[in-house]
């Protein structure tokens, strides 16, 4: 399947500015990181439900988001941009 990740942690406090590095690097052990805090790619299922509990883990639940949209396969996703065309998924063989 093929997810679109993005997420919204809080850096209002230090320990919120010490979980942001903590769930990116998380995120880009599992996707390919497209902007600030969007992610995308392919991953199964199994993967996706360790990277689910992982990133649990380091969120406060009361201060951050997490928002996982799941599409099929990537060919089902309607993508345009504006600027410059940055897919960082096309370049992987």
């Amino acid at each position: 399947m093929y997810i679109i990740l993005v997420y919204d942690i809080s850096t209002l406090t230090p320990a919120g500015r010490k979980r942001l590095p903590k769930v990116m690097k998380k995120c880009r052990q599992y996707l390919h990181h497209t902007q600030k805090s969007v992610f995308e790619g392919e991953i199964t299922e199994a993967k996706l439900f360790a990277l689910k509990q992982e990133i649990a883990k380091l969120i406060d639940d009361k201060e951050d988001y997490v928002v996982i949209y799941r599409l099929p396969q990537k060919t089902v996703l309607d993508r345009e941009n504006i600027g410059i065309d940055f897919d960082p998924t096309r370049s992987i063989i």
